[in-house]
């Protein structure tokens, strides 16, 4: 066995290095002494940056000798996070300081012989499946999961529930006799008490936290300079800003974790096989309960083992609809959490009752508890969210530490004119600390924070929440949407609106014409029999429940549904929970004796997304026979059925209705001779073969009022929208076409799987429904050559010569290939598992992912991340937390728990909120921007003005200070963001998200450049009267010139102009003049200004340290040129920045070309031509549509 020192683990969202590291005692306590030694500043450091401490104090080595782990965790191999664990031992037999409640006596009696092989044998299930089988191992926990070091292998393995690598039969097996009490005492020491326990940290804690945050460090630093000038008064508005932040933030987070324990946290009694009543938290895998028959809400994973039960799985899915949950089949077949989703009791749901037979209670084997089970990994995605990679955040960071270097350049100017003018070490030193507290703004981060939360209150006013504030800026920046299809784009609810059953008169077998009221067949139709059967529907309070297309389906037969409270076994051999039958009375002749015609559901196979198809096995009254209905995808039953029984000319009714919109399910049967015994002993698999088709099912779903309006104002702002639904591809296409998601006309790019090898692609491209050109098979490389396609290069302006070469001009605007690629979701692991190569190209063009399970729909939205794209994502909640989850701004529909992954979650059912997301998301960005440019050209601004009175042996006083501070930048940064987001068309072109662009750095340094040459003409103007005598040095605390009065008078008006300049209107906000309260401030402030600069009161001169000029000449002068800096600013900003550089482009094309270069779907769209995929002899004809020739026999796939 080596000695691992390092392992690698991967996770669905991310990738795991584990190193191994040991304690070294000298050198922890050199690290403690010279901590103690420099007053505590380097465990400062350690709390900022933990890895610090750990490389300081331990040496690396192999786990077995280690004794912490450092886990270094990679998300889409950008994001880095760091975790440092602790390695712990564990006896499996001691169970000391165990809280074991309702079954004291277990650890009472546990230092007892053992004497039971079930009590000595205690395996550890491991998430590969095998089982570790030792009384004391090394473990330590990482996001609430436990990992065990396995010595045979030498690795970290995770540790799983009970259901890891067995199967079906297995589990019964298991459940054959309850556990002993020595083991389930060894089981719950191994897993922990079962309990989803959310940390709430205390009120100090979090104080504490809070206050050791880097920048309220920094203003404990700016404090400590300012009462060594002294600055008192702005010391105390300081200490009173930072403590309502730190109030503000301790209160919320206190709040948020208050809220989700109160969400999460839950725990009951429940009933044991054995007969006791225990706390929920003492359960553990292996133990088998018993459910009550009116229900309960379960608090761990569990498989059904016995009986039935009807629950509400709200909680997982989003849909308050019962789900009837039938036994697991005693099979020898791998247990599969999704496969087998049909029998298992999911924690966080209700149940609402349950049925069993023969007084036999309903008893379920628990799999998964604590933060295992399906709520604990959701609430984990709470707890420890993704990494979000946001530019404009990561830029910010990046300008604060230009900041730093500028207030490190202020710093050796300071000193060294302070030391050419002979000043003492101690006035340097002070002098020197505060240009720094200067140059970076303590009230930057509260004034960035102001924004959003102005951009949140709007969302609220429209009935749309937030979670999480950052997602608003993020949500401005999206320039990719996807949208779920049932639910979000088109109405919930399915209507019936016909049938289409098999001829069976013609010779093959054809499909009819359609039926639009299935009541008028025969009621020994098969067809109508297998619509009244085929479906998990149940009665709760005299009242059918279930599925709303099973419902429409079955009330669409006429039938009615019973579940009599003691059946008849005679009738069925079996105890049969549901039987439905005709309203009127039907019956049939069986040996010459009448009998009514009933069908009692022997056997149900829920649907599963993964086979797309749900199936019963009845018995009707009279019968020696079991009869199978079959219910599902019409692709996915046409491989079940027998090739004689499928209607030749299925695929083409199928495209006609599935081209309009409708939802098809296909509907076939089977006759088994079969014993109920020899039933319960075939898997589904068995079940479901050699059927025979009926016909098909014709559902109407219309799309949202708003949907199509929607979808058009989003594709003509430049944002890539894209459908991702589980339901049929046609219907699919469909309904994209009718929203507008793919354009009347346009070429649609069938990728599909080949039907004789399963790891072959191949396209059909398709026009108005019509195929066009040859089936090609998808190449799993594709050659990079530049079609003159993309963000910058458009084929209008280009000519293609004979020999093939492209004038590309880099100034046309965009021109994309006119085809959109469709695929569903067998084709999509296709996809990744086969052409890796070929997947950005294929996302890249993909409108349309049919068929897509939860899952592949997160794998998805990464793949547009990872494309450079900031994707959005929109969803009712079924079976999208995943993709909610992953992207950038998730908006959820459905006001359901399973909506918690998104940030935004809308009252409204309606994609409406989509636009709204956007707006505010925009301007809450372009605010976010425009304040933060206006934070560090303020504090650039005081830094001119200092660093140009310390010249002058003068600086800012005390109460100018405060008034620039506090009357002025506070106040225009509060009501900076009360701008309303702009309600006309969105912009084609998102805000910038980067500070560091070339964009927004000529934008402050071309202000900052006026800023400093309006000073200087201030201070030329004053050197131009005969009584001006340049200030000479008097001490501290004698600021009071002329050279003062001239630099803060003209400075006091820059602020404002930077208020008016950086406060951007359209096309992401309204005009700032419609903002009454900032334009009342602003012009409040001017009169002010005004007021001190030309005639202050003697009083007001005196308070400010101001030495009024002996001409008022020069405070007109002084108003001049901040009129005239305002009006150049105001052009510079608004013409040059604004309009030439941001909305004309102007920028130098080497620019252009780098973000095209950093952006890989940009460069995947230069590679594309209107030809990709296409394999035809008409390619000149569509060549010369878009203004270009070809060869006729190009091809190119």
């Amino acid at each position: 066995m080596t000695l691992g020192m390092e392992q690698y683990i991967t996770t669905e969202d991310s990738q795991m290095m584990v190193y191994g590291y040991r304690r070294c005692r000298w050198r922890t306590i050199l690290v403690y002494v010279g901590s103690t030694i420099l007053c505590g500043v380097p465990f400062l450091l350690f709390h900022w940056c933990s890895t610090w401490f750990l490389y300081v104090t331990s040496v690396r080595c192999s786990f077995q000798s280690a004794d912490q782990v450092l886990v270094i965790e990679t998300y889409q191999k950008k994001c880095k996070s760091f975790y440092i664990h602790k390695i712990l031992e564990k006896n499996i037999a001691d169970t000391s300081g165990l809280f074991n409640e309702g079954f004291q006596d277990e650890v009472g009696r546990e230092k007892e012989p053992i004497e039971s092989a079930d009590a000595i044998h205690t395996p550890l299930h491991l998430d590969d499946g095998s089982v570790l089988d030792v009384q004391r191992y090394r473990y330590f926990r990482h996001k609430k999961q436990t990992l065990v070091w396995e010595r045979s292998r030498g690795a970290w393995r995770r540790l799983a529930g009970a259901d890891a690598g067995a199967s079906c039969a297995q589990l019964h097996a298991r459940a054959a006799r309850p556990p002993s009490s020595d083991r389930r005492a060894r089981m719950l020491n191994i897993y922990g008490l079962n309990e989803i326990k959310v940390p709430v940290q205390s009120i100090l804690t979090l104080i504490l936290l809070e206050v050791f945050n880097p920048f309220y460090v920094f203003q404990l630093f700016t404090i400590a300079v300012w009462l060594a000038e002294p600055y008192y008064y702005y010391c105390v508005a300081v200490v009173l800003m930072s403590t309502f932040g730190v109030a503000t933030s301790v209160i919320q987070t206190k709040k948020n974790q208050q809220s989700l324990r109160a969400t999460v946290e839950a725990h009951d009694t429940v009933q044991l096989w054995d007969g006791r009543r225990v706390d929920s938290r003492a359960v553990a895998p292996g133990d088998v309960v018993v459910l009550p028959p009116r229900g309960c809400t379960l608090h761990f994973d569990a498989v059904l083992l016995t009986g039935a039960a009807v629950l509400n799985e709200s909680m997982l899915t989003g849909e308050s609809v019962p789900v009837t949950k039938t036994a697991l089949l005693r099979v020898d077949k791998p247990f599969d959490m999704k496969e087998h989703a049909s029998s298992i009791l999911f924690c966080g749901t209700r149940v609402i009752q349950t049925r069993y037979y023969n007084n036999e209670p309903v008893k379920a084997l628990v799999l998964r508890t604590g933060y295992n089970t399906s709520k604990g990994q959701l609430v984990r995605s709470i707890l420890y969210p993704v990494p979000a990679d946001f530019k404009f955040d990561r830029d910010s960071y990046k300008f604060i530490i230009i900041l730093a270097f500028i207030a490190t350049l202020g710093l050796g100017y300071t000193i060294a004119l302070k030391a050419y003018r002979s000043l003492s070490p101690g006035d340097i030193a002070i002098k020197a600390l505060d240009i720094i507290t200067i140059v970076i703004p303590p009230a930057l981060p509260a004034a960035m924070t102001v924004g959003r939360l102005y951009a949140v209150s709007r969302l609220q006013r429209a009935r749309v929440t937030c979670l999480n504030t950052r997602a608003v800026n993020v949500s401005g920046s999206l320039d990719c949407v996807c949208f779920d299809k049932t639910g979000t784009l088109t109405e919930d609810g399915l209507d019936m609106w016909g049938v289409v059953a098999v001829s069976g008169a013609t010779s093959p077998p054809r499909l009819g014409r359609p039926q639009r009221d299935p009541r008028q067949f025969n009621d020994l139709h098969d067809l109508k029999m297998g619509m009244a059967c085929c479906h998990s529907l149940t009665l709760l309070d005299g009242e059918i429940a279930g599925d709303p297309l099973d419902l429409k389906m079955f009330e669409s037969t006429g039938w009615e549904l019973e579940e009599p409270d003691v059946p008849e076994p005679a009738n069925y051999d079996i105890l049969t929970p549901t039987i439905v039958r005709p309203r009127k009375s039907a019956n049939i002749n069986v040996d010459d004796i009448h009998l009514p015609l009933e069908l009692g559901i022997v056997q149900q196979h829920q649907f599963v997304s993964s086979l797309q198809r749900a199936s019963v096995v009845v018995r009707m009254l009279g019968e020696d026979v079991l009869r199978v209905y079959c219910k599902g995808a019409p692709e996915m039953l046409t491989t079940l059925c027998k090739p004689e029984t499928v209607p030749d000319n299925l695929n083409e009714v199928l495209s006609s209705y599935a081209e309009k919109g409708y939802r098809v399910i296909a509907m076939s049967t089977r006759i088994m001779e079969t014993t109920f015994k020899q039933l319960q002993r075939m898997n589904r698999d068995e079940v479901e073969r050699d059927l025979e088709f009926l016909g098909l099912v014709i559902m109407e779903n219309r799309l949202k009022a708003a949907t199509t309006d929607i979808i058009r104002e989003l594709k003509e702002a430049n944002i890539q929208v894209v459908m991702i639904t589980g339901d049929n591809i046609h219907t699919a296409v469909s309904v994209a076409k009718e929203c507008g998601i793919l354009n009347a006309g346009e070429r649609v790019v069938h990728v599909t799987v080949d039907g004789t090898k399963a790891s072959l692609l191949y396209c059909q491209s398709f026009v108005h429904g019509a195929p066009v050109g040859r089936r090609t098979p998808l190449q799993r490389e594709w050659r990079s050559v530049d079609s003159g396609h993309g963000s910058w290069r458009g084929s209008g302006s280009g000519s293609r010569s004979g020999s093939g070469s492209v004038s590309l001009d880099v100034e046309s605007p965009p021109a994309e290939p006119r085809y959109k690629i469709v695929m569903t979701g067998d084709a999509w692991r296709v996809l990744r598992e086969h052409y890796p190569h070929m997947v950005g190209r294929v996302v890249e063009r993909g409108a349309v992912f049919a068929r897509m399970s939860s899952d592949q729909k997160q794998q998805l939205i990464i793949e547009y991340q990872a494309l450079g794209y900031y994707v959005g994502m929109c969803g009712d909640g079924a079976n999208d937390c995943g993709a909610l989850r992953a992207a950038h701004a998730g908006v959820s529909l459905s006001q359901l728990e399973s909506s918690v992954a998104a940030p935004f979650t809308a009252a409204a059912a309606d994609v409406v909120c989509v636009a709204r997301v956007l707006r505010e998301g925009r301007a809450a960005l372009a605010t976010s921007f425009g304040v933060f440019k206006f934070m560090i050209a303020y504090s650039l601004t005081e830094f001119f003005s200092v660093a140009f009175l310390y010249y002058f042996d003068s600086n800012l006083t005390d109460f100018q200070f405060l008034y620039i501070d506090v009357a002025l930048i506070v106040n225009f940064a509060f009501f900076f963001g009360m701008t309303e987001a702009y309600t006309g068309k969105l912009c084609r072109v998102p805000p910038l998200t980067s500070l560091l662009g070339l964009v927004p750095l000529l934008s402050l340094v071309g202000q900052l450049a006026l800023i400093g040459v309006a000073q200087y003409l201030s201070y030329y103007a004053l050197t131009l009267f005969p009584w001006y005598e340049r200030h000479l040095y008097e001490g501290d605390e004698a600021n009071e010139c002329w050279e003062n009065y001239a630099i803060y008078a003209v400075s006091m008006f820059q602020y404002i102009i930077l208020a008016i300049v950086f406060s951007r209107g359209s096309p992401y906000r309204k005009s700032v003049v419609t903002n009454k309260q900032l334009m009342i401030s602003i012009l409040i402030m001017t009169g002010i200004c005004v007021y001190i600069t030309v005639a202050p009161a003697q009083w007001l001169a005196t308070f400010l340290q101001l030495r009024m000029p002996k001409d008022a000449l020069l405070s007109y002068i002084i108003l001049a040129i901040a009129a005239f800096q305002f009006v150049i600013a105001l052009f510079f900003e608004r013409v040059i920045i604004e309009f030439l550089m941001e909305g004309k482009q102007m920028i130098p094309k080497f620019l252009k070309e780098k973000k095209v270069r950093k952006t890989p779907h940009l460069m995947i769209k230069r590679q594309l031509t209107d030809m990709d995929y296409l394999d035809c002899d008409s390619v000149v004809k569509f060549d010369k549509e878009s203004g270009t020739t070809s060869d006729s026999s190009l091809t190119q796939s």
